[in-house]
């Protein structure tokens, strides 16, 4: 078997980056170039801090229908708040799965003559402290301890591909910018209307972030990841760990060196109740267009020649020159009904319709 068609994921331990880096940054690297995912632990991040993060999701998900829509997406320009079951899409199918998008607080300062890509930051939309005590609090306070989390890798990415450690901080991530994260519920199976199918979250990649930190926040089955030749591979939640992958914004930067692996979630068996997890994604500046990084030739030689994936990449001839336009056009795709209220006219430039 090639070195391309992995068939499961490995797990870095972040506190060999301390005590043994070489070992550490040579594991790394295998798992950038030739996985585009893997697990990390010795994150730390408190397991009972997760616990309470995990109880607040739940909790969220279980208010009734008219509190979680007093935050709902169609009241916020920026796509940051509640998206109930079915509403988005992915490759024009159906996700059944209820969202929660949350990020650092930013306020809005977009006016009238500014890029238009800028309306994406903006203010999240917060449940009630006498409704859901405590909420605001613990998954601003999971989102910066996610951001961190993801800053110490891509140095440590940097690292492993023989760049300097800020090579991708420095020019592609502004100090303060914004960075989303999201609670995410997947009903079982049995749960669903059988005409809804199992499709969690369809192949993707993830488009225009440069990492993407995942915790599987209650255990269940669901994660699939595409290896190079095509096949779907488990990737099981594992205690106090996180999963991390690969987004395309990081493969664009390094000559696709490092690999933006597709991915997918199938809804949880019947019987089984929904599974949650709480995706962070740390993506690049909005306004910086895209310049591959010089990548060493002894790196480059080693790049996958051929990755199967079934996930498209609309909106690709944008991505390098305009990276906020092609970030502002998926969110239109993905949530219609936000873009079509918000984003008329771009909307029908690009055909994007209910």
């Amino acid at each position: 078997m090639s070195a391309t068609d992995f068939t499961s994921i490995p797990v870095l331990d972040l506190a060999k980056a301390t005590k043994d880096k070489v070992v550490f940054l040579a594991e790394l690297q295998h798992a950038l170039i030739h996985i585009g995912f893997f697990y990390v632990k010795g994150h730390g991040i408190p397991s009972d801090f997760l616990d309470s993060l995990t109880k607040q999701t739940i909790a969220y998900f279980d208010l009734p229908l008219e509190e979680k829509l007093k935050t709902d997406k169609t009241n916020s320009p920026a796509f940051l708040g509640y998206s109930s079951l079915g509403n988005e899409t992915t490759k024009d199918k159906k996700d059944n799965r209820e969202q929660f998008d949350f990020a650092n607080d930013h306020p809005s300062t977009w006016t009238e003559g500014r890029p238009i890509y800028e309306r994406l930051t903006g203010p999240n939309l917060w449940p009630a402290e006498e409704v859901l005590p405590g909420f605001r609090q613990t998954l601003l306070l999971f989102q910066s301890q996610a951001q961190d989390l993801a800053e110490t890798l891509i140095r440590l990415v940097a690292e492993a591909l023989d760049l300097a450690p800020n090579a991708l901080l420095d020019r592609y991530v502004l100090p303060g910018q914004q960075h989303r994260a999201k609670l995410i519920k997947y009903p079982a199976v049995d749960q669903l209307n059988p005409l809804d199918g199992t499709q969690g979250v369809g192949p993707h990649r993830d488009t225009g972030s440069f990492l993407s930190i995942l915790y599987q926040a209650n255990g269940l089955p669901g994660l699939q990841v595409q290896n190079h030749a095509g096949t779907w591979i488990d990737a099981p939640a594992i205690p106090n760990t996180f999963v991390v992958n690969i987004g395309t914004g990081l493969e664009y930067l390094v000559q696709n060196v490092a690999v933006a692996t597709t991915h997918r979630v199938l809804s949880p068996p019947p019987g089984r109740g929904p599974r949650y997890s709480i995706p962070f994604f740390l993506r690049g500046r909005l306004d910086q267009k895209l310049i591959p990084i010089d990548i060493p030739q002894r790196i480059l030689d080693q790049r996958p020649q051929t990755v199967v994936t079934d996930s498209g990449h609309q909106f690709h001839q944008l991505y390098a020159n305009d990276p906020g336009l092609y970030t502002l056009l998926n969110r239109i795709s993905s949530h219609r009904d936000v873009g079509i209220k918000f984003y008329p006219q771009l909307a029908k430039d690009y055909n994007i319709s209910h």
